[in-house]
């Protein structure tokens, strides 16, 4: 039997145990939505994936530095880099952001 199940954002943020702490909400087609927390520069480089990343702000503000140049990010407003692009997301403050990554 099939079964329908709800997640919480509110409460599934509480269990951030700091910044770059992303923590699954959800699987969505063999892919897993997550939120975490953002706040200072993620890494110490630019790095890249082999599938696309998708954000979408819920609060906060953040940027991602890319190699084709940057990309600013307001609440309710998202992106997609596209696989292989070198980026960097940063947070001046906490921000709250939902992505999208293939499930390993």
């Amino acid at each position: 039997m099939k079964s329908i199940s709800k997640f919480s954002i509110k409460e599934t943020s509480k269990s951030f145990q700091g910044p770059w702490d992303p923590k699954n909400l959800t699987e969505i087609s063999g892919k897993i939505l997550r939120i975490a927390k953002f706040e200072g520069r993620y890494g110490d480089t630019l790095h890249t994936h082999k599938y696309d990343e998708f954000f979408l702000v819920l609060k906060g503000k953040i940027e991602i530095i890319t190699e084709i140049g940057k990309i600013r990010l307001c609440p309710l407003e998202g992106t997609i880099i596209p696989k292989g692009i070198q980026h960097q997301p940063f947070a001046k403050k906490p921000a709250l952001v939902l992505m999208l990554d293939p499930k390993n």
